[in-house]
């Protein structure tokens, strides 16, 4: 009661400030001209103006002197994108506009399209890599290299992103990265979070939004920071879409079919998007691993293939001048059909000595069945002021049948010593609801912004086991058991950003958080820790300083703290087999970790980024492998001490030719990771460095290349797992046909084949433990977009309120 009384508190004061803060209207207007490369004057060309270079504010076309004007806007940080047909888009940089002025941009040149020359040239496009003082942008869209992935490939072309051997997502040398989908949290995380990015396609995806060190107006959850997928969207008076068919070849085959349309009326506008693919995923392990007086030598083919439909519905509409609605749905339906074959050899150790093997099988067959739905309404008060509201809803079913025999043989491999089958039905099934309010108050040198979040989560997990005699199955009620857990986040937020002067800014945040939860196990065995409540609150301050001279320097200081809390599954305390030498069990007092973020970047010209970070994380998830027998062992995530990254990061593109660019990304940075559990003591340093060599180049016939080479050091996995390091070289190829319409792409990954085997190594607890894992990472594919409809327009984006609740569903 306590803890409530503080946020009923908190809410009524920030409400206060709200209310009490309200001032009055401004009459500000932005006025430019347009013309073309012959200075004649540009008729009928669209203009879209963005609040803080991403939410849409407002539109206006040009007239027969190339004059637009947009009015009644408020005080805020903005940027103009013109759209015209035969012409080359154009963003502007940033401008601010204060209380009472009309801002008069300088004159505007449009460069044509489709220079036809018959040298090799190249002409103005969007940078396949942006970075920018709070993000980093990979323009997947300006990427011919990018094309025919699925979500999950796509982020390993990011600058900055690694995937672990788990698809573990780190951002810079930190894990625990949320990931987000247009603007809005996938709530998905582990397996799940897996499938939703495989049922995405790189050919619909515009950007990837990579922010190492978000502020205090983005929810607190997610340590290693966020990564925002940008979904292409065309939203036009009229209808309009495009047709994407894609495919890469490996080992195994993947491939992905999309439709997007798009109908737009003035004050109306709809679009669907339908994307249906395939992912067959060969993996090989190859491991040793040393215990007691044992030595297991195991061999595994894991083939898991996934295939499935993404679809995606979206309506908008301006009601008045004042009032903006919109709601968007996503259904998304996976199949999943897994195989692995493991063959172990058991020996002793001393004497060494052959004794018996173990064949062992996984047959999985599952879906999955994911709904999010979201609805907004943008209530516009003044010329400085408004109201956001957000009501989400999700709704997420997973079900799983797994077979596992398992066969032990005598060293022949041919004599049988005993069979022991077995099958267990694992069951999801997770409700989860949000609303939140924000109000945005702009004045002349400051800017507020503050809101209050609720969100429920109610998830329901079933594992029923089974033995298994002359193939019938029988239930056994001692290693079945039932999991609900519900959770209840609620939070209220201010931000407040200070105009000290012309060069200088100042933003401040808080987010005060409180999470309210308990973890019921229901099972015919007696467990200890079987009904485990939580309560507690949290504070998550957010400081930014920056500086701009608008000409060559930019300077910006950061610091936050933000939170991970643990995955549903994990705080499960039950057993589940993975094998028979190898058992899952949750941990009912996993402890969420915290993280300390500092950051300074320092950008000359807007190119030259150079950004140095500091990070400790308290209370650090990693999944610990311990001895539980002679030849046994569990995995269970445990929470270690504490876990540091210093790390500093570099970009520079360089324009070598009128055809030839070369961006370079490097990252350099030391990680710990120290903790004593359970009597094993962990203290591991490693110096982690990366870097990726981007070539991208204009060839005759308006022919797109670019050629990437990447290069990692050994890294930590798990925080106890040192991986080797890896390099690799890609390429892509794009073509565009009959006016743009028609678009083909070849594409090549991991040429080399450099790139598909980790080899890894580790010892603690006793145990020693060294392999290679082996992924069907060189890949050969082609793709083809056909594009139809008319000019395009704009659209406003507006998060929803649903948010990190689903990020952490795990099978």
């Amino acid at each position: 009661m306590l803890h409530l009384k503080n946020f009923l508190l908190g809410l009524l004061l920030s409400l206060s400030i709200s209310v009490s803060l309200i001032a009055q209207n401004t009459n500000n207007e932005i006025k430019g001209i347009v013309k073309n490369d012959d200075a004649t004057f540009i008729e009928l060309a669209s203009i879209g103006l963005f609040l803080n270079n991403t939410s849409f504010v407002n539109s206006a076309v040009t007239n027969k002197q190339g004059e637009f004007s947009i009015k009644n806007i408020a005080p805020g940080s903005y940027t103009i994108r013109i759209d015209y047909l035969g012409y080359v888009t154009y963003v502007s940089e940033s401008f601010s506009v204060g209380t009472t002025e009309t801002k008069m941009l300088p004159i505007i040149i449009l460069e044509e399209e489709n220079n036809q020359l018959d040298e090799v040239v190249i002409t103005k496009k969007k940078q396949i890599i942006e970075v920018k003082a709070d993000k980093i942008i990979f323009n997947v869209a300006s990427s011919p290299s990018a094309s025919g992935t699925n979500g999950l490939d796509l982020l390993k072309a990011a600058p900055g992103v690694t995937l672990d051997i788990d698809n573990s997502i780190s951002l810079l040398g930190k894990g625990n990265v949320q990931v987000y989908l247009n603007g809005v949290q996938s709530r998905l995380s582990g397996n799940d979070l897996t499938t939703f990015l495989q049922s995405l396609t790189s050919d619909t995806v515009e950007s990837i939004e990579i922010i190492s060190n978000p502020g205090a107006q983005y929810e607190a959850e997610g340590t290693g920071g966020i990564i925002n997928i940008r979904l292409k969207k065309s939203v036009a008076t009229g209808f309009n879409g495009n047709i994407t068919s894609s495919f890469t070849k490996g080992e195994e085959y993947r491939y992905s079919n999309n439709a997007s349309l798009n109908l737009g009326f003035e004050k109306l506008q709809a679009n669907l998007d339908v994307t249906q693919s395939h992912n067959n995923n060969p993996v090989i392990f190859d491991d040793r691993k040393q215990q007691n007086n044992a030595i297991l030598l195991l061999n595994s083919k894991d083939n898991q293939i996934r295939g499935g439909y993404n679809i995606g519905l979206g309506l908008e509409s301006q009601l008045s001048n004042k009032h903006y609605i919109g709601f968007n749905g996503r259904a998304i339906f996976n199949s999943i059909d897994h195989t692995l074959n493991s063959f172990t050899d058991i020996f002793t150790a001393e004497p060494e000595a052959l004794n018996e093997i173990l064949f062992s099988q996984s047959l999985v067959d599952g879906r999955s069945n994911n709904y999010l739905f979201n609805g907004f309404h943008l209530w516009t008060l003044d010329d400085d002021s408004a109201i956001t509201t957000n009501l989400s809803l999700g709704v997420y079913d997973s079900e799983q049948s797994t077979m596992q025999p398992n066969t032990y043989f005598e060293p022949d491999g041919s004599t049988i010593i005993t069979r022991d089958d077995t099958q267990f039905d694992s069951d999801t099934h997770i409700n989860l609801w949000s609303a939140k309010v924000d109000y945005e108050k702009n004045w002349d040198k400051i800017s507020l912004s503050a809101g209050f979040k609720y969100a429920q989560v109610k998830t329901e997990n079933s594992f029923k086991f089974y033995t298994v005699n002359n193939q019938t199955p029988m239930f056994d009620p001692t290693q079945s058991n039932d999991f609900d857990y519900t959770e209840n986040v609620t939070a209220v937020y201010t931000n407040l950003n200070f105009k000290l002067c012309e060069k200088w800014s100042l933003n401040t945040g808080l987010r005060i958080e409180n999470t309210d939860s308990r973890g019921q196990l229901f099972s015919e065995v007696e467990t200890e820790n079987n009904d485990v409540s939580r309560n507690y609150t949290d504070f998550f301050p957010n400081v930014g300083l920056s500086f701009d001279d608008q000409e060559k320097h930019s300077v910006n200081l950061s610091v936050g703290r933000r939170i991970t809390r643990p995955n549903y599954q994990d705080l499960n305390p039950f057993e589940r087999p993975t094998s028979q030498l190898v058992v899952w069990k949750g941990n009912p007092f996993l402890n969420p970790n915290y993280i300390m973020n500092y950051q300074a970047s320092y950008s000359f010209l807007q190119k030259y980024i150079i950004t140095a970070s500091y990070s400790k994380t308290t209370d650090f998830f990693s999944r610990i492998v311990e001895i539980t027998g002679d030849e046994s062992t569990q995995i269970i995530p445990r929470n270690l001490n504490k876990s540091t990254n210093l790390g500093i990061s570099l970009s520079a593109p360089f324009e070598l030719t009128n055809f030839w660019e070369v961006v370079v990304f490097a990252n350099t940075s030391q990680q710990t990771f120290k903790g004593d559990v359970e009597s094993t003591v962990i203290d591991l340093s490693n110096w982690l460095w990366d870097y990726r060599i981007q070539n991208n180049l204009k060839l005759p016939s308006n022919i797109l290349v670019d050629i990437t080479f990447t290069q990692r050091s050994r890294w930590i996995w798990r925080g106890s797992v040192f991986i080797q390091g890896t390099e690799g070289l890609s390429f892509g190829i794009r073509k565009d046909f009959f006016d743009k319409k028609l678009q083909l792409r070849i594409t090549g990954s991991d040429i080399l084949r450099t790139q598909s085997e980790l080899i890894y190594t580790s010892g603690y607890g006793g145990i020693d433990l060294d392999g290679i894992y082996t992924s069907d990472n060189r890949r050969f594919g082609m793709g083809l977009t056909y594009n139809f409809g008319g000019p395009k327009a704009k659209s406003k984006k507006v998060k929803s309120a649903l948010d990190e609740e689903l990020n952490r569903i795990q099978n």
